[in-house]
C-alpha cells in the first residue's frame, strides 16, 4: 500500500472516529437507565409517552411544511434568475449564504426582538405565530444549500450543447 493511500485510510479512520464515537457513547448511556445493567426501559418509556409523540408529529409537520415553502420558493428563483436576470445569479447565491455567515443564535435574537410581543407585528404571542416564525427561520438556514445548488444545476442542465 503506497503512502498517500495510507494516509486517506487514517484520515478516514479518524473521521469515523470522531463522528461514531459520541453516537456509540450517547446510545450506550441511553442504555443504563437502570444502574449496573443495560436495557431499552428509556426507549420504552419515551415511545409510551403522549408528549413524545405530539412533540415527534410537531416536529414532522413543521419539517413537511419548511420543505414545502423552501421549495416554493427556491424552484421559481432559480428559474426566473436563469431565464430572465443571469447577471444576477451571483448576487442572488451571495444573498442566499448568509445564512451561513449570521450565528443561528443571533437569528433567534433578531426574530425574538423583531417579532416580541411589544413589536408590530407580535408573533411570538400566539402559538400559531411562534410556529410561523420557527419555520421561517428554518427556510431561511435551509436556503443557502438549496437556492445555490439549484441556481447552479439549472445553469448547467440549460447550456447549449
Amino acid at each position: 500500500m503506497s503512502r498517500g493511500r495510507l494516509g486517506a485510510w487514517v484520515a478516514v479512520g479518524l473521521g469515523a472516529v470522531y463522528f461514531l464515537a459520541p453516537l456509540v457513547a450517547t446510545f450506550e448511556f441511553s442504555l443504563r437507565m437502570r444502574r449496573g445493567e443495560y436495557s431499552f426501559d428509556a426507549y420504552r418509556a419515551v415511545f409510551a409517552s403522549g408528549d413524545f409523540q405530539s412533540a415527534f408529529l410537531y416536529s414532522a409537520a413543521l419539517a413537511l411544511a419548511t420543505i414545502a415553502v423552501v421549495a416554493a420558493v427556491v424552484v421559481p428563483t432559480a428559474y426566473f434568475v436563469r431565464l430572465r436576470l443571469p447577471r444576477l445569479a451571483g448576487i442572488v447565491e451571495f444573498i442566499t449564504l448568509l445564512p451561513l455567515v449570521i450565528p443561528a443564535i443571533v437569528l433567534v435574537f433578531g426574530f425574538i426582538r423583531l417579532y416580541g410581543s411589544s413589536s408590530i407585528l407580535p408573533l411570538t404571542a400566539t402559538s400559531l405565530g411562534a410556529d410561523a416564525l420557527l419555520m421561517f427561520g428554518y427556510v431561511g438556514l435551509g436556503l443557502p444549500t438549496c437556492t445555490a445548488r439549484s441556481i447552479r444545476r439549472f445553469r448547467r442542465s440549460t447550456r447549449a450543447p
